[in-house]
């Protein structure tokens, strides 16, 4: 019996409605060997690629392998199941399309058969595929693998295909089948099956389809011959463990940002405490004050009143002797004047009591007189001394009366318009102040309205300003255009009046504007993304061309719409408006077409505050200061015009006043000469009388001093009774205030209180009166409120301290908002968590943190290290197994070939294990923190890299772990003294013939360790699929490459060109040619065949 007798082998390939192989074909394959051959676009690689979509996962397969050089070929599972079988242009949309054979839905199917010697021991793998109507994306395509013991014919499974895959009349049908709709299972079954060892075999079957494009032994050990180094799945695990250390360091770093945040509450909560109490002591004091002042005021008095009662006796002892004195002295007085009074019948008294009258009159005339003389100076005149100089002067008084009467009403009439247009300039300064305070509160230049129309929507839609831009927001004219504002907002306002909303927010913002009385008109667009297209291009004098657009992501939205929508050219007049289809004038005149034309006077085109573009609104702010401080400036002036018109009036009201009082009087009223004659005449008769009656003055000196001595008795009396009726008052207050004090200190004051009052008191004065008691208590009122102020602020400042650092603290920490309120009374709660962070939290996870850093940095980083600087020596023990195998074939005449492993480390694979020292060598335990944190930076930022997806991040990753790559592999070709004779390190700088034969040599050597990796001889999976091969190679090097296969004990199926079946012929036991009729319909012709020739 053959070695090869237990070998499995391709034994038959079926296939329907696979490529351009329309319904069912089938092909035995000689167990000795099989040729595939015909022309170019026949078939051939079509049914190779059938036995691909078998035995490789979908993800992996490389269809058309031998004919495509690069990664990626123009076959796919949908375009055989379709057939595809040409490329034409769409006639609509000029573009390249595949016709298919197939294009409703469609079922193809695949089977293998493979054999032992014996035929009892067949299995046969299936594939069945499904694809809908309309469908054309590998994603809808529906797939079920099976595996069945012995022959199956293919076209017993088609009518479970009729409508999708049926797989429970599969598995109906074939119940002791293994059915998997997954490949992985499937193929995990079949590769154990037949006697594929792995994955990496199964792969390494696959790649020799394209054989003849493997130039390098790098890469067919690196790829196919070795497996995946287990330093990726290392790092993976690193990267992935890091994220427990990252999130130890993030508990450390948010224990420590936490204590950092919460450590100004230490003396934040000292100053509100003592703030506090100081608060309360003082309301405490000023809430008893007045009882206290009541209590001292009562005290004060109750001592002052016993002190008056004691003086009055005294008093009352000093009145009564005044008031007998004073009876004494007038008794005195009137016996003086009786005894003048006998003397010539009473005549004295007469005269004298004519001169007192003369005398009043005298006085009255003079002091109506001065009045006269007060008005004449209004008028700058004065008082005539005859009774003809005051007839005129009334005369002259009167007619400037009636002047001045006349030019009243035009001087009021002045007075109100002045006032008017002074009412109307403070007017429009509050409207442009409360405009100046709305814009200051903003950086926006749109109306109040709008503005608060916007903030209404993003409360209710839970969005920032800054999401809802106005366009006006994002435009503003340049710099050195700004005088073509005006005509530009004449064109662009209502753009700038609207609301711009992207596609993701423009249900929210609709329906909170649909929910909302805005109160105003709002116009909001929606913006959708366009496809891309190129922006018109705007002349020079566009008005685009003039505007600043902000960066962000509407810029080239809004760059389009002002090239599409607002491409005005800025022309000095109308002279130019037949030059352009839409412009703008400066004078604010705007042709919007050839027949439709606007200007808005409403406003004038200079009036800043109508204007709405602006990044800002400084230009607006300063404008309307500028205009606010004119209209001050106008206020002022017509303000001093009405006090020079007041006064005016004032004036002549004055002299109005002053002319009347002198025209209510006659000259004998103010005649002040002829009265005093008249008085000196009574004077005169008086004297006489007096020269007549000598002894009068001797009566006359004895009444005087009586009359004196009366005064001074009236005098005592009247200041004793004062001083008495001054003391029985004083009592009287003070009953009175006793009493009031005593219903005003009925409550009493908490003793610490009455004590702290006391001191203060003390302070102020040593002694404490009723009359200095009120001031006291004033100053110490105020004493009292300027501390209760200061600590009020200082709590206050506190208190505002306290809710920032919690507030900053809650927001960024909310799970924290179950026992914390950004509130003062919350501060001593905060501090204990501030407490329990010092002296357990952080110290805690300080702990773990450098425990997992140290664990993870031995552990994960170092073993990795370990794994890549052993790697060389490791892939060198894999290695040996195939050059064992190598050893039993001669490469050439009395040569042998030999792998060997060459270590080619690159700088970025070196430099990376210096990281990895770097990071995992030394003892954690001996550093500083600082030092460990600075190493966990370093090592954060290597396993960053290592997990990261960018593609300069993976090709880094591939370079530093993939430990295939960092080493070389050499064939030398040693002689039969084990002498090395020629090296090889690619298929470079050999003939095509010699290059194939190194790739073959090397790639049978591989397949036979793949395959047996426990060493026996034969491999229990025997067909090797070889397509287009030594196509460059001479007949002689083509025998002793298949030689090898041979020897190696390999079942060869070929798909080459016909020219090559001479050279084949031994090593094949069947053949087949595939043809092609009409371009699309794949035939198969089965070649009679025989030991001797092939016919």
């Amino acid at each position: 019996m053959s070695s090869t007798a237990g070998q499995y082998r391709l034994a038959r390939i079926q296939v329907v409605n696979w490529g351009t192989f329309d319904g069912y074909h089938q092909i035995p394959v000689a167990r000795d060997g099989y040729l595939i051959t015909g022309g170019s676009g026949s078939g051939k690689s079509t049914l190779l690629d059938a036995i691909s979509a078998v035995l490789m996962p979908g993800d992996r397969v490389k269809f058309n392998a031998a004919a495509q050089e690069s990664d990626r070929s123009g076959r796919s599972l949908v375009s055989y199941i379709r057939g595809a079988w040409r490329r034409d242009t769409d006639a609509d949309s000029d573009v390249l399309v595949s016709s298919y054979l197939r294009d409703g839905a469609t079922r193809s199917a695949i089977a293998l058969t493979y054999r032992t010697q014996d035929p009892r021991m067949a299995v046969t793998l299936i594939k069945l595929l499904h694809l809908g109507r309309g469908k054309n994306a590998a994603g809808e395509v529906v797939s079920l693998h099976l595996l069945v013991d012995g022959e199956f014919d293919l076209t017993d499974v088609l009518p479970y295909l009729s409508n999708g895959i049926d797989r429970r009349g599969i598995r109906k049908r074939w119940p002791n089948a293994d059915v998997n709709p997954s490949y992985s299972p499937f193929a995990r079954k079949f590769r154990s099956r037949l006697g594929i060892s792995s994955e990496a075999a199964q792969r390494l079957l696959h790649r020799t389809l394209s054989a003849k494009s493997l130039g390098s032994l790098d890469r067919l050990f690196r790829d196919y011959m070795l497996d995946v180094p287990a330093t990726f799945a290392l790092a993976e695990r690193a990267v992935e463990q890091f994220e427990d250390l990252r999130e130890a360091h993030r508990v450390v770093v948010d224990a420590r940002d936490q204590v950092q945040t919460l450590d100004p509450l230490v003396d934040l909560d000292r100053l509100r405490q003592e703030s506090l109490s100081l608060v309360e002591a003082t309301a405490e004091e000023a809430s008893f004050l007045d009882i206290a002042h009541a209590q001292r005021t009562l005290e004060i008095l109750q001592r002052e009143l016993t002190e008056l009662e004691g003086r009055t006796p005294l008093i009352e002892e000093a009145q009564t002797a005044a008031q007998g004195h004073d009876e004494r002295a007038r008794d005195a007085v009137l016996d003086a004047k009786v005894a003048i009074e006998h003397l010539d019948a009473g005549r004295l008294s007469v005269l004298n009591a004519q001169h007192d009258e003369q005398r009043r009159a005298v006085a009255r005339i003079g002091t109506r007189r001065e009045r006269i003389q007060q008005a004449v100076a209004v008028w700058d005149g004065t008082v005539p001394t005859d009774a003809e100089g005051f007839a005129r002067l009334r005369g002259q008084l009167e007619d400037q009366l009636a002047e001045s009467t006349g030019g009243h009403e035009q001087r009021r009439g002045e007075q109100y318009a002045i006032s008017a247009r002074r009412e109307a300039a403070r007017t429009e300064i509050r409207r442009l102040e409360a405009d100046r305070e709305a814009l200051a509160r903003r950086r926006s230049n749109l109306d109040p309205a709008l503005l608060r129309a916007r903030e209404l929507i993003c409360a209710t839609a839970s969005l920032t300003e800054d999401q809802l831009p106005f366009a006006g927001e994002l435009l503003q004219v340049r710099g050195d255009q700004s005088d073509w504002t005006g005509p530009i907002e004449r064109v662009l306002g209502a753009f700038g009046r609207t609301l711009l909303v992207t596609d993701e927010l423009y249900r929210r913002v609709s329906a909170a504007v649909d929910t909302q009385h805005l109160g105003t008109r709002l116009v909001y667009r929606r913006v959708v993304p366009a496809p891309e297209h190129r922006t018109r291009r705007t002349g020079s004098s566009s008005l685009v061309r003039k505007l600043e657009v902000a960066p962000g992501p509407l810029h080239d939205w809004l760059q389009q719409q002002l090239a599409d929508r607002y491409d005005y050219a800025c022309i000095p007049d109308v002279a130019g408006f037949a030059d352009h289809e839409r412009a703008v004038t400066r004078a604010g005149q705007v042709k919007h077409s050839a027949q439709r034309h606007e200007k808005d006077d409403r406003s004038s085109v200079d009036d800043r505050r109508r204007w709405v573009l602006g990044f800002d609104n400084e230009a607006k702010l300063n404008d309307l200061r500028h205009r606010i401080d004119q209209l001050h400036s106008e206020v002022d002036g017509l303000s001093a015009r009405l006090d020079a018109l007041d006064r005016r009036e004032q004036q002549i009201a004055a002299q109005n006043r002053a002319a009347q009082s002198v025209l209510d009087v006659q000259w004998a009223e103010i005649d002040v000469a002829t009265a005093q004659t008249e008085l000196d005449t009574v004077a005169a008769r008086i004297a006489r009388w007096q020269q007549d009656h000598p002894e009068h003055a001797a009566l006359a000196l004895a009444l005087t001093q009586a009359q004196q001595a009366a005064e001074q008795a009236a005098g005592a009396l009247a200041a004793a009774t004062a001083k008495a009726l001054s003391h029985r008052s004083e009592l009287d207050r003070y009953r009175d205030l006793v009493a009031a004090s005593t219903s005003d200190a009925h409550s009493s004051v908490p003793e610490a209180v009455a004590e702290r009052l006391d001191r203060r008191y003390q302070a102020q004065t040593r002694r404490i009166t009723s009359a200095n008691i009120d001031k006291v208590v004033h100053e110490v009122s105020k004493a009292i409120t300027g501390e209760n102020q200061r600590a009020a602020r200082e709590l206050s400042k506190a208190n505002d301290g306290i809710v920032r650092v919690l507030s900053r603290y809650l927001a960024r920490w909310e799970a924290r908002a179950g026992e914390l309120r950004a509130e003062p009374e919350f501060s001593g709660d905060a501090l204990a968590v501030l407490h329990r962070l010092r002296a357990d939290g952080l110290p805690e996870y300080e702990t773990r943190f450098f425990e997992l850093l140290n664990e993870q940095s031995t552990r994960n980083l170092g073993q990795l290290a370990i794994n890549i600087r052993r790697a060389p020596g490791e892939i060198r023990a894999r290695i040996d197994p195939v050059n064992q195998s190598l050893r039993t074939s001669p490469f050439d005449t009395d040569r042998w070939l030999k792998i060997d492993v060459r270590e080619r480390r690159s700088p970025l694979a070196a430099e990376f294990l210096d990281s990895l020292a770097e990071v995992s060598s030394g003892s954690w335990a001996q550093e500083t923190r600082e030092a460990a944190e600075g190493r966990y930076v370093r090592m954060a930022q290597l396993l960053e890299r290592l997990g990261s997806r960018e593609p300069a991040d993976e090709r880094w990753r591939k370079h530093v772990l993939d430990t295939r790559l960092h080493v070389g592999f050499i064939g030398v070709e040693y002689d039969g003294d084990a002498e090395p004779r020629n090296y090889h390190d690619s298929s470079a700088g050999l003939s095509g013939g010699q290059a194939q034969k190194l790739v073959f040599f090397c790639l049978a050597a591989a397949l036979r360790y793949q395959l047996s990796p426990d060493g026996s001889g034969v491999p229990g999976y025997g067909t090797v699929i070889l397509d287009e091969a030594f196509d460059r190679a001479d007949a002689a090097y083509t025998r002793r490459a298949l030689d090898v296969f041979a020897q190696f004990g390999f079942h060869l199926v070929l798909a080459t060109p016909l020219k090559l079946l001479q050279t084949l012929e031994d090593y094949i036991g069947g053949a087949a040619t595939i043809s092609i009729r009409e371009g699309k319909y794949s035939q198969i012709d089965l070649l009679e065949w025989s030991d001797d020739d092939p016919q």
